[in-house]
């Protein structure tokens, strides 16, 4: 793994749960880690490994956070009159790793990595 957790918090300076999180040898981040070795190898994205290990990681950990509602992180509170917002999901995207600023960075990352074939 070249990601480490200053990595991604780094990246994620602005999600609670993410710069929460303390211990990079938690079960739970050895897991995430785990899966984005063998999702993000360095003979498949090279020099840009590390990178979109950081952001695939902070996407996870994003999804992580999001509750069973299908809300996000709170984006804006008010005390008067009370309020809360939450994010959504980029509903208009097939899969779930659009769903995060952080997975939308990993698939920029990996498009500018791997070139789609073309069969002719």
């Amino acid at each position: 793994m070249l990601a480490s957790l200053d990595d991604i918090q780094v990246v994620a300076q602005d999600d609670d749960f993410i710069q929460g999180l303390k211990d990079d040898s938690a079960p739970e981040f050895v897991l995430i880690a785990e899966f984005v070795d063998l999702i993000v190898p360095v003979a498949k994205y090279g020099n840009n490994t590390k990178l979109a290990q950081t952001y695939l990681m902070a996407h996870l950990f994003s999804v992580a956070a999001t509750d069973a509602g299908g809300r996000g992180p709170v984006s804006s509170e008010s005390i008067g009159g009370v309020s809360r917002s939450w994010t959504l999901p980029y509903l208009n995207q097939k899969t779930v790793i659009a769903s995060t600023q952080y997975g939308l960075m990993f698939l920029e990352i990996q498009n500018r990595t791997i070139p789609n074939l073309i069969v002719v």
